[in-house]
């Protein structure tokens, strides 16, 4: 990577204490990108912040958010937040999901459903309308939603979140035939497996050296958000 592959560009990464997310966050500051850190612990937001800082990246922000508890005006206001210190929103990657206890479908309490599809899928249908008239006003703009290759493929016992995952990508898909007049790039990406919280939660068997780090994938996701990237047809990998 070059390294001003993203240079003066504004990127949105939600979950961005997480293992993905961190690593999208780093790579795009890495790049020459203004972060904006969004998630719900701001301990692992800082440490994030001050490893960006660290390696002499543009200075991130940190938007501190529960996805599980934010309703319709936490996301106005972040919009209106964006706006007005920056201006413009280049790119927004949804990285933050919630995966839940693997089990039978009829073994899920109700709130724990509301709670998953909020999270992993009405939450980023909401955050990404608000900050869609913003986002549409800038240059060459990307948005990425992280899939799960694995959920998306209506395997047994991944639930909610499975439900929300194939829910997202038509959310995506359905977004991008609506955008291309705007010239808004809208990807759906799944990274597969890699070392990552949700990965352990999902497999606590397996040992995850074998597995990538989220870096490998980060780049590909930093890649998507490049002008140039962002200049051609919407990806549905």
């Amino acid at each position: 990577m070059s390294g001003s592959m993203l240079k003066d560009r504004v990127i949105l990464v939600t979950g961005a204490g997480g293992g993905l997310g961190s690593a999208v966050a780093k790579i795009c500051a890495a790049e020459g990108a203004t972060v904006v850190l969004l998630g719900k612990t701001i301990p692992r937001l800082e440490k994030v912040y001050d490893a960006i800082i660290a390696a002499s990246g543009p200075q991130p922000a940190i938007y501190p958010l529960d996805l599980a508890g934010a309703g319709e005006d936490h996301y106005r206001d972040l919009a209106a937040t964006i706006e007005r210190e920056f201006g413009a929103l280049h790119g927004l990657v949804h990285c933050a999901a919630e995966l839940g206890v693997l089990g039978p479908l009829n073994d899920i309490a109700g709130g724990v459903w509301q709670r998953l599809l909020h999270v992993n899928l009405t939450a980023p249908f909401l955050l990404t309308r608000e900050l869609l008239p913003l986002i549409s006003k800038s240059s060459a703009p990307g948005i990425v939603f992280v899939t799960d290759s694995v959920a998306r493929a209506g395997k047994a016992y991944w639930g909610a979140y499975g439900v929300a995952k194939s829910g997202l990508e038509g959310f995506a898909r359905i977004l991008a035939d609506e955008l291309e007049s705007r010239k808004v790039q809208v990807h759906v990406y799944a990274p597969g497996p890699m070392q990552s919280p949700l990965r352990r939660r999902a497999y606590p068997a397996e040992d995850p050296a074998g597995l990538p780090l989220p870096e490998v994938q980060a780049e590909q996701i930093a890649r998507l958000l490049s002008p140039i990237e962002t200049a051609s047809s919407a990806n549905f990998g």
